[in-house]
């Protein structure tokens, strides 16, 4: 089997594989470099032109026909001088550009009349051409030429470079007209692209030969669109806001852990070491892409395998990158859901809670989340909820008066009393004397707030009638109840917020189990960047 030669040109894909498989590769030749014992000068002199740092070719390492001004090295031209870097032209003003050949027509003083056939069969290749345009001296004539359309054909594809056909040598030129000013000739070539253009066209080019990448590019644009597409798919406020996210995430993390089994733990060279990159095949998915994957899976809910199908990677692939994004997510956005100080809360204490309850520091309340049915029969207990009627996750969540939610508890199973979860979350260790909780009729922690000399306000509790049977609320108890009922609404405000990532009011699946936590954790926290839920 023969030998597999490379160009070593940067951004040139060129190699004797192709010549079976391509059409435009059949006349590409592959040059080996001069050896350092007959010739290290033009052997240093061929590395110095392909600009590349510490490189040192290998045995199949060559440099392709593409890059020299006659296809292939001359006595006139021995070294491969068109690269990406100077956009394929020489530095000779005898040669011909070889991305656009621009035909600049001269006339001898002596001649007068038209350009005939023979004058046009000229060999291009040896007519020496000027950057500047040529003046008719002596002749008070204009000609105007007449280039016929060029086409796509009119260009091959080398690898994935772009280089044009040299232009023919029947083009229909027109008589000159006399009686005219005179004028420069200067017949660029019909399709003048520009290495910008080229890159481009080769980006279109691999994305369609690529659906995968076309549609996961397709998919994000749409995501990140405008504001409104931005918080339908990732729960984020804005797009301005999306994007400081991310920079706070890839900034304070530069080389990411990615999880990948419980064994996974381990930190590996290339972590500890910021200069060192990642062995291994790359990645398909960008960090930026990982990040909106997350997100869209927080808030829509969308299925893994719906999800593998838009980013072009498997479910497991998803998978990790979720797991691994959360807990990201989770430790750099976590600690910023803090618990302000009195202070903070009275200066900013809206009018509502100033009329009624001025001393109130935190509104709390339990909310529950659908799970699917464990296996095991005591976990299913466990999570059995008789309020619900059904196996889910229970967690605290305290807002301030604002709104702003302050406190996240861990999630515990739907068993799980409220006093037990206040308890033992470690709310009250934030408490502090004089404050004042609002929570509702379920939450029986009076006790425990007055050994920390603060006060429960809760809905009061019918009584006895003095005249009469039954039990009813006087009438000062009605007007307490309707105005902890009107506040403490903002609670279930805050929660709501929160299941409007469907991740978290669907019902969970078990191997999300793991990372409930932070998912909910990560949710509060978005929740936190919309607007206040309460008016000042």
């Amino acid at each position: 089997m023969p030998s597999r030669y490379f160009c070593a040109a940067e951004r040139c894909y060129s190699d004797t594989l192709k010549k079976g498989k391509y059409g435009y590769m059949e006349d590409v030749r592959f040059f080996p470099f001069p050896t350092k014992k007959k010739n290290p000068r033009a052997r240093k002199k061929w590395l110095d032109l392909l600009r590349r740092k510490d490189y040192e070719p290998s045995r199949k390492h060559r440099v392709c026909s593409l890059h020299f001004v006659d296809g292939e090295p001359t006595t006139e031209n021995p070294y491969p001088t068109l690269f990406a870097y100077n956009d394929f032209k020489s530095d000779k003003n005898s040669r011909q550009s070889t991305r656009c050949q621009q035909q600049r027509i001269t006339d001898s003083q002596s001649t007068g009349g038209a350009i005939t056939d023979s004058d046009t069969n000229t060999d291009f290749s040896s007519v020496e051409q000027s950057e500047d345009a040529v003046e008719l001296s002596g002749m008070d004539v204009a000609c105007e030429v007449e280039v016929g359309s060029q086409n796509y054909e009119d260009h091959k594809n080398y690898g994935d470079h772009f280089y044009p056909h040299p232009q023919p040598s029947d083009h229909n030129y027109s008589f000159c007209e006399k009686g005219k000013e005179k004028s420069h000739i200067d017949h660029d070539c019909q399709t003048d692209i520009t290495m910008e253009d080229m890159d481009n066209l080769f980006e279109a080019k691999s994305k369609l030969q690529n659906p995968d990448s076309l549609l996961r590019e397709l998919f994000v644009n749409k995501v990140t669109r405008d504001d409104r597409t931005v918080k339908q798919y990732t729960g984020a406020p804005s797009k301005p806001m999306l994007n400081g996210l991310f920079d706070i995430l890839n900034s304070s993390s530069p080389n990411i852990k990615y999880w990948s089994g419980q064994g996974s733990t381990s930190t590996e060279e290339y972590q500890r070491n910021p200069d060192m990159k990642k062995s291994g095949p790359q990645r398909k998915l960008s960090r930026y892409e990982e990040f909106i994957l997350t997100l869209v899976r927080l808030r829509l809910a969308m299925f893994t395998f719906f999800l593998a199908d838009i980013f072009g990677v498997s479910e497991s692939r998803v998978s990790q990158t979720v797991i691994t994004w959360v807990n990201l997510m989770y430790q750099v956005f976590g600690p910023m859901i803090r618990y302000p100080s009195a202070q903070d809360v009275k200066k900013f204490m809206p009018k509502s809670f100033k009329l009624t309850f001025p001393n109130t520091r935190c509104i709390i309340d339990c909310t529950e989340f659908f799970i699917h049915k464990p296996r095991s029969p005591t976990a299913q207990s466990q999570t059995f909820s008789s309020y619900k009627q059904h196996n889910t996750f229970k967690a605290l969540i305290g807002i301030s008066p604002t709104g702003a939610i302050i406190f996240v508890s861990k999630l515990w199973g739907g068993n799980t009393s409220d006093r037990y979860i206040t308890k033992e979350s470690g709310f009250l260790d934030l408490i502090q004397p004089g404050d004042e909780i609002m929570a509702d009729r379920g939450f029986l922690i009076r006790d425990l707030l007055l050994e920390r000399h603060a006060k429960l306000i809760i809905p009061p509790f019918t009584q006895k009638c003095a005249t009469g049977k039954g039990k009813r609320l006087s009438a000062n108890d009605v007007i307490k109840t309707r105005n902890i009922a009107r506040l403490r609404i903002h609670v279930e405000r805050a929660i709501e917020r929160i299941k409007n990532f469907h991740i978290l009011s669907d019902t969970m699946p078990l191997n999300l189990k793991p990372i409930a936590n932070q998912m909910l954790t990560v949710c509060a926290f978005l929740c936190n960047l919309q607007g206040p839920l309460v008016k000042k």
